[in-house]
């Protein structure tokens, strides 16, 4: 079987997909003939990753202004033209590049295509999400800030109604619980697990030293919670006046990065929450490890999060808002709490009560041994490709 992977490269910008694809593309490698066809410079993850698998790569120019890719079209049409010369028997877009997708629809018509979502486009994985995406739809363009993203939302919700139709393969449980929800009659295929980590070197990598009480990972937005965590530490510190806390991540765009300065001066949390920047590799495992207790009050976007993952590898006990992929994921583990959602008082309470606990337990490191191998994750990826072609697994 010979697969056609198109995605970008650089995991600052791409997260969680980018990361995902970087850790399983050897695995992937060695169970089939894979040709990437890689969108913009690569960074020294992916890079590494490339080289050590040894595919056939093709790197094509890609840009974007916000969320929009900027002559898709033409970037469909180069990727057509891999696909004549390669001959792949399956086109997987690793995730959902929306105008990208789009156009990739229009130009491989006879050859299998699937997409893989790691979020809902336009929608982020809502909190508290209905059965109907229109109604959705409109909740979510109600509470956007973001003027980009305003404009994607309202120029492109016309183009939605390929997902009632486009095939997808779905790599965890939660985006199948959305998809079935809002576009239950597309043709699916599931690869689970679809998540791993290194945990023998995240193991490596933290150290018994506690510099902090609280750590926060993600991309700072928003939707993961952010300005969330904002609240609740300021909650927090009134019962405990001496917490240490640290942000790792960069931040989305530069009026996220303002306002959330801002707040932080305003709360008087200046020297509380202290921010670490983007970290990478053993570094950020060191710091992320350094913390006695993980917060994750994302309100939207999630549908698995890496960062609770690692956190957990971590050795973290972890508090989250009830969300829907708190409930699918993480549910049956005693390492994770949940809190109401937005309750900002109520997550400071349940980070208060970890805290004054003598240490987070084997819990949190036992559900990560769950995902802790990126060669299962492979092969759930390739017996899911397999069934969509209708081979013999």
């Amino acid at each position: 079987m010979k697969v056609l992977i198109v995605t970008d490269l650089a995991v600052e910008t791409g997260r969680g997909a980018v990361s995902r694809f970087a850790h399983v593309l050897p695995e992937l490698s060695a169970r089939a003939e894979v040709v990437v066809a890689g969108l913009g410079e690569a960074d020294e993850l992916c890079r590494d990753a490339v080289k050590r698998s040894g595919v056939h790569f093709r790197q094509l120019p890609f840009a974007v202004d916000g969320w929009r890719v900027l002559h898709p079209q033409a970037l469909a049409g180069r990727i057509a033209e891999i696909v004549r010369r390669e001959r792949p028997d399956l086109v997987v877009l690793y995730w959902e590049i929306w105008d990208l997708m789009h156009a990739l629809t229009r130009v491989l018509r006879d050859v299998p295509f699937l997409y893989m979502p790691h979020s809902m486009p336009f929608l982020d994985a809502m909190g508290r999400p209905s059965s109907s995406f229109a109604i959705d739809f409109v909740r979510r363009l109600a509470s956007e800030r973001r003027g980009y993203a305003v404009r994607h939302m309202v120029t492109h919700v016309h183009q939605a109604g390929i997902l009632r139709t486009l095939p997808r393969i779905v790599i965890n449980e939660t985006i199948d619980l959305y998809l079935e929800r809002y576009f239950p009659e597309a043709p699916t295929v599931r690869a689970l697990p679809g998540y791993a980590v290194d945990l023998p070197a995240i193991r490596a990598a933290v150290s018994s030293e506690k510099h902090y009480d609280v750590a926060f990972m993600a991309k700072l937005t928003a939707g993961k919670g952010a300005f969330e965590l904002l609240g609740a530490v300021r909650r927090l510190r009134d019962r405990r006046p001496g917490i240490r806390v640290v942000v790792i991540g960069s931040f989305e765009d530069e009026p996220t990065r303002r306002r959330f300065l801002a707040l932080r001066g305003h709360a008087g949390l200046t020297d509380t929450v202290e921010l670490a920047g983007w970290l990478t590799g053993p570094g950020k495992y060191r710091v992320l490890g350094s913390a006695r207790v993980f917060c994750c009050p994302t309100i939207s976007n999630d549908t698995f999060s890496q960062c609770l993952l690692e956190a957990m590898a971590c050795g973290l006990p972890a508090v989250c808002y009830d969300m829907p992929f708190v409930r699918a994921v993480y549910g049956d583990t005693r390492a994770v709490r949940r809190a109401p959602f937005k309750d900002r008082a109520a997550m400071a309470q349940a980070l208060d009560e970890l805290l004054a606990q003598a240490d987070g337990g084997s819990a949190p490191v036992e559900f990560a041994k769950r995902y802790a191998s990126w060669s299962a994750v492979a092969a759930a990826e390739i017996r899911a490709y397999q069934a969509y072609l209708g081979l013999p697994s």
